[in-house]
């Protein structure tokens, strides 16, 4: 046990070369082993995880476990990463809960936790962006926020468009937007709003009175969602180096009218940063042929998607699983990096457990969720996940971490947060 408490750090997601060449550099602090569960658990060496180069990190857990808890960990890591490692990185999360805004805020009422952590309260300086539609009352309410995001209406192709009021190709008014999408490209390039959209439908010549009339009125209704603009945000404002950009999208979660919105965002993010890193890429590699620095105006790339299952469902179509696919498949090579967080693992595309790295899992109970993760389970893991999350202390902040470039699994306690966290369960208490 001595020996444990003494031992360097353990390094998730990096090599021993890389280790070697650069010690903790890079690294986020996660938490610590437990070397003995009981009453008063005995903690061991301090895990860390890689946040140097790309990988797919999946956090799993059953809701209330800690699991975005962990994501907020790892977020306020990305914010004190070394100056220089950091100005090569850029974090957008994707949160669904709309409850990382409070990462602005340093945690005051766990400082006693904290400093038996070694560790001090402290804000995080992140970045939150809302819709357009919702920016008076994040401030109206005191709710600190960084600006809009906003998606240029140009920038969706006429499958977008459909994804976005979930139309299919029989649908008469999928038809009819893709073939106004079409003509307003042509006509008018790449800058032009809703009005114009709506303008020239009721324009069509070649639709139903009742069709044209039907798609209008889903586009006054995408009007007040403030999301779609002539000019929207542009990519390289969420992805600057060194900056961790929150996209509050929780306004979209389950509204009626409003549930294509959430891929969408997803869908052109993901798309506009895999085609910059593709590039970019490619001057980065060229400059080393050249014997200079691996530098580029776009730095690697981090994205942070809570509620994952969402996104990425296992048995149906999603505008964004296929280009989160596409991360998962070739984002290696270009510089970018997945962290999926989820309460129902079941429902979550097998692909994005199968190909994951570093696998951080809470507690869960539902035999289905267990046994999607048991996917996972390599041939040097000789203990049952069901028998391990038996074994798991039932008090929040434990977690089984398993590492595939170690080939290890260890159970660990999460550190406790800097910053004020928001995803506590509400009370009809006061106080």
């Amino acid at each position: 046990m001595a020996d444990d408490l003494n031992k360097e750090a353990t390094i998730l997601g990096r090599p021993a070369k890389d280790i070697e060449k650069y010690g903790e550099k890079g690294t986020a602090y996660l938490g610590k082993v437990v070397i003995s569960s009981g009453e008063q658990p005995v903690l061991g060496r301090k895990v860390l995880v890689d946040l140097a180069k790309p990988h797919l990190i999946l956090i799993c857990g059953k809701r209330g476990g800690g699991k975005s808890y962990s994501m907020a960990v790892l977020i306020e890591e990305f914010a004190r990463l070394d100056p220089v490692v950091k100005s090569r990185v850029a974090v957008i999360v994707i949160d669904m809960v709309g409850i990382f805004w409070s990462l602005k805020f340093p945690d005051k009422l766990h400082e006693s936790e904290l400093a038996d952590w070694d560790l001090k309260a402290s804000a995080s300086p992140v970045n939150v962006f809302v819709p357009q539609g919702k920016l008076s009352f994040y401030k109206e309410k005191g709710i600190p926020v960084d600006g809009p995001f906003t998606i240029k209406a140009s920038e969706l192709s006429g499958i977008e468009w459909m994804a976005l009021f979930q139309l299919t190709w029989k649908d008469a008014e999928g038809i009819l937007i893709t073939r106004v999408i079409e003509q307003l490209q042509e006509k008018l390039g790449t800058y032009y709003g809703l009005d114009e959209v709506i303008a020239a439908v009721r324009k069509d010549e070649e639709s139903e009175p009742l069709t044209r009339q039907a798609l209008i009125n889903r586009l006054h209704v995408a009007k007040e969602w403030g999301l779609i603009e002539k000019s929207g945000t542009k990519i390289r404002d969420i992805s600057r180096p060194g900056s961790i950009n929150i996209i509050d999208v929780s306004a979209y979660r389950q509204a009626i009218g409003m549930e294509g919105t959430k891929d969408i965002i997803v869908a052109l993010i993901g798309k506009k940063l895999f085609e910059e890193r593709m590039l970019f890429r490619k001057e980065e590699e060229a400059k080393i042929i050249r014997g200079e620095q691996r530098t580029s105006d776009m730095p690697i790339v981090w994205m942070m998607i809570d509620e994952a299952h969402m996104f990425m469902p296992k048995d149906e179509d999603n505008i964004a699983l296929r280009i989160l696919l596409e991360w998962i498949r070739v984002g290696r090579q270009p510089g970018l990096s997945l962290v999926l967080a989820t309460q129902r693992p079941e429902r979550l595309h097998p692909d994005a457990i199968s190909q994951c790295d570093i696998f951080i899992s809470h507690r869960m109970t539902a035999q289905d969720d267990i046994k999607a993760v048991s996917l996972l389970r390599p041939s040097y893991l000789h203990s049952d996940f069901d028998k391990l999350y038996q074994e798991m202390p039932r008090t929040k902040g434990y977690a089984i971490v398993l590492d595939d470039n170690t080939e290890k699994l260890w159970l660990i306690k999460v550190r406790p947060r800097f910053s004020w966290d928001a995803g506590v369960t509400a009370s009809a208490f006061l106080e």
